[in-house]
């Protein structure tokens, strides 16, 4: 959950910004989308306004607003608008999902709590991943146009739906008949309702720009106003949407209208003042016409006014309001001026870029405009004038100087429209700075960054801004993160476009990769140290009398894991700098004493192919082992040193103290240190980079003896998100070369330790600072000659070659030391300059002349002007005079010298520290100059300074020197040590001759620790690498599971699932089969049934009350249509097919034949086939009550028991798995307790012994010689053997303790248990779903049953009725009429005594009037039975508004009153005529529909039944499945787990030498049973 968080928090802050601005929309486009949002508002004003019949024109208009909902183009029904609500559904989903995936697509590291330090190389291993520009381009398609074009339509098309809809299921009470698609669609509207306020509410607040230019025109500023203006604009769409008054929606949308026309007016919506000025006309239009929809609306009838008619009275008026609006708004920005300066600034911008668009294209100038320039510029230069003449008058010298000095001349003019350009920019960035220099104001200070990127062009500054920003601004939003970091890419984005436009060849290398690869081999060594401790504690925890296996296991595990951590490493250090000695000598150490059970990759060898790589690549220059590296900040405080490399500290002599968070300057030289402040000021703030277009350069710099080191510098600018500085790669030249600085004057500033030492302090004998001053030229006259023609035009690119001679005069040291230390001589570098040219004029041939080679380079500083000079070479002339034309020169140049006045010195960069240090000790009369004892302290201090010069110019190339270093060691390591174990109390002053005894056993122990045994055969040593093969094999085995387990696994679910399915489609072919019963099972009583009615209604053909030949037709129908469904019926129901030596289908053709003639040929009814069919019917339906077929279901019970015996021996089977695995994991624990004494504790003192070695200072922070490292190794190793640290280590434990239960055993006894109830729930489940659904079934086929008797004997009572009354009654007749009376009797009974919790459908017809059966959705499958039937007709019969109950108990008394009459007494003809009653068979006739109904509802409720059975086990099955799919992998993950355990807990053993593990027959044990056990 944390790294999904960190996705989106990082993907937010990094990508969104950056994605929300990818598409750029032109100016024409963010128009029409403002033209397109205002005119949705307005449709959703008026979209409830009636139609005015006088005026017809409002109704066209109101049918194109309505068009700008877009889904109202094809109508406006409850179907389009859910199509168009579920298609901005899909859309808005697939857009979030896209979003969702691009953000998980990031990847993420998250730092673990680790004991090793991570690598700071490791950062440059980081891939940034990167996003697809079509998505982005969607994403930002999206964004931009929602609020304008989406965002309404949707949002009210969806409350509006909602709406609709409840009021449609509130008034018409139909919600449960309600679609699947109305459902779907309200879900789809409120989940829409729910996107939109969300994806709307994001967007809202990220509407914002600070660009100052291509931005987005429809950028907003941030306030607290619009967000509300926004929410107030969210209110009015839902109460429109709910259908609220459409006057107090008219309202509401007239005082947003005239909200929004106050904030366009002072432009407090839109940054762009265009977008702010065409969306107050477009509001002020739609407003003028909603106040005169109101007029028309609300003025009717009295007023019938056309809304033509006030839009062409009103629209001139409009018009001129309009304009003058806007004319006020420009006088209001011309005259500013304490007002809102960034809005002013950008509308200046915006109309300064529209007059270049018009000179460039058309050539003209357009005067309005011009005229707001001219006065934003005018005013500056006046004010400024003024400013700097009352600064002139009181003669006052001004800290700053203004930048419009450089345009200012007597005119106050300009001279083309570049430099008008170029000073309106520098005027609008001065106006920014003034502003945030008065107020602290975060907005302000975004966007004149972006006025730094994007107009001024200066990206270095900007870059320096938003990170100086973002340090200032320590607790942020993660909005302004977002900002933040969208600033620093542009800025880095502009900044590399300026590396490219410039071709900064250095920008391709990475030079903090040196310093970062010291600082990751100092985190080498820390974490190789932490692995040493981690062995010393593992072998600790053995030599305990009882072994703590979990504290062993912790140690172990993590020690493990950092050793491979190590490795990877050292690796990665050697990949990247193969030459580094050290990084290889430390390698050796770490697979020599830690990883020795693994040779040392040939790859990561000094042979292999890196390096071969490596010396071909261009790598190899930033990691030269003679080059440092440098990196300052241009933060603040600018040029302070952050980051260094040993080598430069080794260089320029300094301490680390000396040099961490100092200032550049210190290693500079004094005439380039004063002016390098400025140099980073000028690259920063206006972005000058000529100082790093060079690739290499030749500059000088200086050391702790302030003398200057010859370098070659390759600059390179470290510009990121985090950082922002300048890496300076240093590469040292020849230091046998000498060097010298020279200013204009040809005196000398700066010069090398070698050229001074060796030349001017040799034959002149003055100090350096002396020295330094003095003027060069009159040494050299060759170059005296031509020193004028260098500064010229050309002189940056100075590169001269010249032979020439270094003449120098012979001073007496002795006459110089004591006019140095004369009371009455003042001792300054024009003395010492007069003093040469005096001895040139007075001997010009006793002179010592050099032969040199000089090389002149030019370095321009802003103030000043050098030449630095090479000398490759410079060899003495024995006995060599001058020429004639070398003395005229000397002496024309010393004449310049010696005529200079006393009172003027010469003029120098320096100041003369040790010579006014000499005079001011002088005037005290401190020091005496005869005082020898202090001349020699002095001369002791200069050797001491000078000795120390040389080892810092001596250190620069040790490093390369290494190699050479490497094999006279490696020659000489052998016969070193030999001598110490030879005579080890000459070469260790650590023992004392009373220890011989015991520095001669230590010895034998080392002896016996590096060399080992050897001499076995050719035989032992193939049998013993074979085995130590085997013994790795098994140990470092990181295979998972077998494929015998995965098999088993494999049958497991196999089997289960067939369980499954085997359930799934029993239970399936049951319920079918009683679906499939409900089709044709009801067939035998409604043939019974329509043959009676046949025989009642041929009875009652002359009738009018009811169309009864209608009804007769009907029942005939039935059995032509139904007789092709007979085999099915049979089929279902075998035992009711032969009824008196006749088939069913024999008898139904029977009675159709017997229907005919009685229907075709006016045949009379047969009074003994109407007995025998009735007979027939009659036994039918008794084997159809008899028979349930709902209870003939195949149990599953049986199958359920077999299922869970199979799942238990496969579980027994898999706990096996586990035990086994628990019982070789505790072999492995054992194992600890099988080493001898001697091995623990040979290994406990050799880490002891390392680990004191590694982590003293020397080791962590100097060199490490690798023979150096084994010679004090060995020395230790006899201290830690010597030592009494043994003492609490005497002996390996015996005995081990563990945890009896640890939570993986936990974890998998839960697993087992919860596996076993998933897998038993759906065999279970099933079984319970059967008996359950099968009772609900059977209670429903019960009451069918019931109600189809009813039918049929109502209607078999009447028939036999209407035999008796039309035929000769006989007792048998009577007989059966009196059963048949007594079963309706019982049935009616029965009917009074239903109750409502058992069919509450079904107790309502019984109970309540039957005619609301025509006024309910019931229906009968048989159409036109069910059309003969009406309301009208139902409601005239006399008690069928008591319910059918009532009904039947009604018809149930006419026939009982009938069996006792005929019973009694013969029928008359008053008789018959009384049951003769048509109405009383219209009565019956309602009621038999009723049970029609009601053996229909039955009938569906019993399939419904079924098929939520069907979907209920449907569903149950998937489930199961996928949750056995999900078991399935968990226990193979579990399986895999524990395995994995086992082998973390082998792997333990490879801590041990594997030629320790091989003389350990326990341990040959365990590997021997460990290759035959497999899981």
């Amino acid at each position: 959950m944390n790294k999904i968080k960190f996705q989106m928090k990082s993907y937010y802050v990094q990508e969104f910004l950056n994605v929300k601005e990818s598409w750029k929309k032109s100016f024409k486009i963010a128009v029409v989308i403002i033209v397109i949002e205002n005119i949705q508002m307005l449709s959703i004003y008026t979209q409830r306004l009636y139609d005015f019949e006088y005026d017809q024109f409002q109704n066209h208009i109101q049918n194109v607003l309505d068009y700008f909902r877009f889904y109202t183009i094809i109508g406006n029904s409850i179907t389009i608008r859910i199509i168009f609500i579920m298609g901005g559904f899909v859309f808005q989903t697939l857009i979030i999902l896209l979003l969702l995936w691009q953000i998980f697509k990031n990847k993420v590291f998250l730092v673990k709590n680790t004991d090793l330090q991570n690598l700071a190389i490791e950062k440059n291993l980081e891939t940034k991943v990167q996003q697809n520009y079509l998505i982005n381009q969607i994403f930002s398609f999206f964004f931009q146009i929602h609020h304008g074009i989406l965002q309404i339509p949707l949002l009210f098309c969806g409350i509006s739906l909602i709406s609709d809809l409840f009021k449609q299921f509130i008034f018409q009470q139909e919600t449960q008949n309600k679609g699947y698609f109305e459902m779907f669609g309200i879900v789809c509207g409120f989940i829409l309702i729910g996107l939109q306020i969300l994806i709307g509410s994001l967007i809202n607040l990220h509407q914002f720009d600070h660009r100052m230019k291509n931005f987005d025109f429809l950028g907003r500023f941030q306030s607290q106003r619009l967000h509300l203006l926004y929410g107030f604009q969210l209110l009015i769409i839902f109460l429109s949407g709910i259908q609220a008054p459409a006057l107090f929606v008219q309202i509401l949308g007239i005082i947003k209208s005239l909200i929004q026309i106050i904030c366009d007016y002072n432009q407090q919506i839109y940054i762009d003042y265009r977008i702010s000025r065409y969306n107050l006309r477009i509001v002020i239009l739609l407003l003028m016409y909603q106040i005169q929809l109101i007029i028309c609306q609300f003025g009717q009838p009295t007023l019938n006014i056309s809304i033509l008619l006030l839009i062409l009275l009103f629209y001139p008026l409009l018009i001129l309001l309009t304009n003058e609006i806007l004319i006020r708004q420009d006088i209001k920005y011309i005259q500013f001026q304490n007002g809102d300066l960034e809005k002013y600034l950008r509308r200046l911008y915006i109309i300064f870029e529209q007059q270049m668009y018009l000179k460039k294209q058309k050539g003209y100038l357009d005067p309005k405009s011009s005229l707001e320039i001219y006065t934003f510029i005018s005013s500056h230069i006046k004010e400024c004038k003024i400013q700097r003449e009352k600064n002139m008058q009181i003669n006052k010298k001004l800290k700053y100087k203004c930048f419009c000095q450089d345009y200012y001349s007597k005119m106050d003019s300009f001279q083309n429209f570049e430099s008008i350009k170029s000073f309106t920019k520098g005027l609008i960035g001065q106006k920014f700075e003034n502003e945030i220099n008065e107020k602290t104001n975060n907005k302000l200070i975004l966007t004149y960054i972006y006025f730094l990127v994007q107009i001024k062009k200066v990206p270095t500054q900007a870059i320096y801004e938003v990170i100086r920003f973002s340090i200032i601004q320590k607790e942020q939003s993660i909005k302004q993160n977002a900002i933040i970091q969208k600033l620093k890419q542009d800025a880095l984005q502009k900044f590399s476009e300026l590396v490219k436009k410039n071709d900064l060849v250095n920008q391709k290398f990475v030079f903090k990769k040196v310093y970062q690869y010291e600082e990751s081999l100092l985190s080498v060594k820390h974490n190789l140290c932490v692995v040493i401790k981690q062995e010393k504690d593992f072998y600790g925890c053995i030599l305990q009398s009882i072994i703590n296996i979990d504290k062993l296991l912790d140690i172990g595990l993590r020690l493990i894991e950092n050793i491979k951590t190590l490795e990877y490493q050292f690796q990665l250090l050697f990949s990247q700098n193969p030459l580094n000695n050290e990084c290889d000598t430390i390698f050796n150490i770490f697979h020599k004493y830690v990883n020795y059970n693994q040779s040392r990759p040939k790859l990561y060898k000094r042979e292999g192919q890196i390096m071969m790589q490596f010396l071909q690549s261009e790598e190899k220059l930033i990691y030269d082992p003679g080059s440092c590296v440098i990196q300052i900040t241009l933060m603040q405080p600018r040029g302070n040193v952050i980051r260094y490399t040993r080598s430069f500290s080794n260089a320029i002599g300094y301490k680390d103290e000396e040099i961490q968070d100092q200032n550049i300057n210190k290693f500079m030289p004094s005439i380039i240190a004063n002016d390098h402040d400025l140099y980073l000021d000028n690259f920063v703030e206006r972005g000058r980079i000529n100082v790093v277009k060079n690739a290499l350069r030749v500059i000088l710099g200086k050391n702790k003896s302030q003398f200057v080191v010859p370098i070659n510098t390759r600059l390179r600018i470290e510009a990121s998100s985090t950082e922002f500085g300048a890496t300076a790669l240093i590469t040292p030249v020849n230091l046998t070369y000498g060097y010298m600085m020279l200013n204009e004057q040809g005196q000398i500033e700066e010069l090398t330790q070698n050229l001074f030492e060796d030349v001017f302090e040799k034959h002149l004998g003055y100090e350096i600072d002396q020295i330094k001053g003095i003027d060069c030229l009159i040494f050299i006259p060759e170059l005296s000659k031509i020193w004028n023609t260098l500064f010229d035009d050309q002189f940056e690119k100075l590169d001269k070659r010249l032979e020439c001679q270094l003449i120098l005069p012979l001073l007496s040291k002795q006459i110089l030391r004591s006019s140095t230390r004369s009371k009455s001589n003042i001792f300054s570098k024009q003395n010492i300059q007069q003093r040469i040219a005096r001895q040139f004029e007075n001997l010009p041939h006793n002179n010592v002349v050099y032969q040199i080679s000089v090389h002149l380079m030019s370095l321009t500083t802003i103030n000043l002007k050098l030449v630095i000079i090479e000398i490759p070479e410079y060899k003495q002339l024995i006995n060599q005079k001058i020429s004639s034309r070398q003395l005229i020169q000397l002496r024309t140049r010393s004449s310049l010298l010696i005529n200079i006045k006393p009172q003027r010195e010469i003029q120098t960069q320096r100041t003369d520290f040790n010579l006014s240090t000499m005079n001011s000790a002088h005037r005290d009369n401190i020091l005496n100059e005869c005082n020898l004892e202090s001349d020699n302290l002095i001369e002791d201090i200069k050797m001491i300074e000078e000795f120390k010069n040389q080892l810092a110019s001596i250190n620069i190339n040790r490093t390369a020197q290494n190699k050479l270093n490497d094999l006279f060691l490696l020659q000489n390591s052998e016969r070193r040590i030999n001598e110490f174990q030879n005579d080890p109390s000459d070469k260790s002053n650590d023992f004392s001759e009373i220890d011989s005894d015991i520095k001669k056993n230590a010895q034998d122990q080392n002896i016996k620790y590096n060399c080992g045994s050897i001499g076995s055969s050719q035989q032992s040593q193939n049998n013993t690498i074979a085995l130590k093969r085997q013994i790795k094999d098994c140990l470092i085995d990181s295979k998972g599971i077998n494929i015998k387990t995965k098999l088993f696994l494999l049958l497991i679910f196999v089997l289960i699932i067939l369980g499954f399915l085997i359930n799934y489609l029993i239970l399936y072919f049951n319920f079918e089969k009683i679906h499939e019963n409900q089709n044709y099972e009801n067939l035998p009583f409604q043939f019974s049934y329509y043959y009676n009615e046949f025989i009642i209604d041929q009875s009652f053909l002359a009738n009018d009350y009811f169309n009864f030949t209608k009804l007769s037709e009907i029942a005939f129908q039935y059995f032509l249509i139904n007789i092709k469904n007979i085999d099915n019926t049979i089929v279902l129901l075998p035992h009711i097919n032969i009824i008196n030596n006749l088939t069913m289908e024999s008898r139904v053709l029977n009675i159709i034949s017997q229907l005919t003639k009685v229907l075709n040929m006016n045949y009379s009814i047969n009074q003994i086939e109407f007995y025998n069919n009735t007979d027939a019917f009659n036994i039918q339906i008794n084997e159809i009550e008899k028979t349930d077929s709902t209870q003939n279901l195949r149990s599953l019970s049986i199958f359920v028991i077999i299922e869970e015996t199979i799942l238990l021996l496969l579980l027994a089977q898999y706990l096996y798995f586990f035990a086994q695995i628990i019982r070789m994991k505790q072999k492995i624990y054992k194992l600890f307790c099988t080493f001898t004494k001697e091995l623990i504790q040979e290994q406990f003192v050799q880490f002891t012994s390392l680990y004191t070695q590694i982590n003293n200072t020397r080791f962590k922070n100097y060199e490490t010689n690798e023979e150096q490292f084994e010679t004090t190794m060995m020395r230790q190793y006899q201290r830690t053997v010597t030592s009494n640290m043994l003492e609490k280590h005497k002996k390996v434990g015996k005995e081990i303790s563990l945890k009896q239960i640890n939570p993986a055993q936990i974890l998998f006894l839960i697993f087992v248990f919860m596996y076993a109830f998933f897998c038993s729930s759906y065999f279970i489940g099933s079984l319970i779903l059967q008996q359950v659904s099968q009772q609900s079934v059977s209670a429903r086929y019960q009451e069918k049953t019931s109600f189809s008797l009813t039918l049929n004997s109502l209607a078999s009572t009447f028939a036999q009725q209407t035999i008796l009354l039309n035929h000769t009654i006989t007792s048998e007749m009577i007989d059966t009429y009196k059963l048949a009376v007594q079963q309706l009797g019982t049935l009616s009974t029965s009917l009074s005594l239903y109750q409502e919790d058992q069919n509450s459908q079904v107790y309502e017809i019984l109970i309540d009037d039957l005619c609301n059966l025509f006024q309910s959705q019931q229906s009968f499958n048989y159409e036109d039975y069910q059309n003969i039937f009406n309301l009208e007709q139902c409601q005239q019969i006399f008690n069928n508004d008591q319910g059918l109950s009532t009904v039947v108990q009604g018809l149930y008394q006419n026939q009982f009153d009938f069996l006792q009459t005929i019973s009694t007494k013969s029928l008359n003809i008053s008789l018959k005529y009384t049951y003769f009653n048509p109405l009383i068979q219209i009565q019956r006739i309602y009621a038999q529909y009723g049970f029609q109904i009601i053996i229909e509802i039955l009938t569906k409720q019993i399939k419904s039944l079924i098929n939520s059975t069907f979907i209920i086990n449907t569903a149950i099955f998937i489930l199961a499945c996928i949750i056995m799919s999900i078991s399935l992998i968990t226990t193979k993950i579990m399986i895999e787990k524990v395995k994995y355990q086992y082998q973390d807990s082998k792997k333990l053993l490879t801590l041990f030498p594997f030629e320790k593990l091989m003389g350990n027959a326990y341990v040959i044990g365990f590997i021997t049973h460990d290759l035959s056990f497999k899981v």
